[in-house]
């Protein structure tokens, strides 16, 4: 009898080992998870939750400026290019009702700043694209307003 009850009794020890082991494990991947996730939250805290908008005339559009102090290392003089230009852009804008924005060079140097940053591969790209695509067809919009109808005979 001692023969079957002391393996038996040796199994179930060496069996709750191995639970408690796996509860272990377990125990700490889901510490691991837990510090990984609070890592996610704090970095997507420290980053605006929305791109800050701005209207002009009941029409909004981004408008997004990235204080110096957070400028990312590798692209930094591209992005204060560009948002040099936006805002410049920007000043125009809020200027006159239907004076233009950009003049051709101006709008060649916005575009050339687009390029120059999506070399860089930042995050905002789109923000800017779509603030710059305001800017330009507010111009458009501008230049027709101010064109002379054609004359019909």
């Amino acid at each position: 009898m001692k023969k079957v009850i002391l393996p038996a009794l040796g199994l179930l020890l060496a069996l709750g080992a191995t639970q408690s082991a796996c509860a272990q494990v377990n125990f700490i991947r889901m510490g691991m998870n837990a510090a990984t996730l609070a890592k996610r939250a704090s970095k997507s805290k420290a980053q605006p939750e929305a791109t800050p908008q701005a209207t002009y005339q009941g029409q909004s559009f981004p408008m997004q400026r990235t204080p110096a102090d957070l400028l990312p290392k590798k692209g930094a003089e591209q992005v204060t290019a560009l948002e040099t230009e936006l805002d410049r852009c920007h000043a125009a804008l809020l200027a006159s009702p239907s004076a233009t924005i950009c003049t051709p060079e101006q709008q060649a140097a916005l575009q050339t700043a687009l390029r120059n940053l999506a070399k860089v591969k930042t995050d905002n790209m789109p923000v800017y694209q779509q603030e710059a695509a305001f800017y330009v067809a507010e111009n458009t919009r501008r230049q027709q307003a101010t064109a002379p109808a054609p004359a019909t005979n």
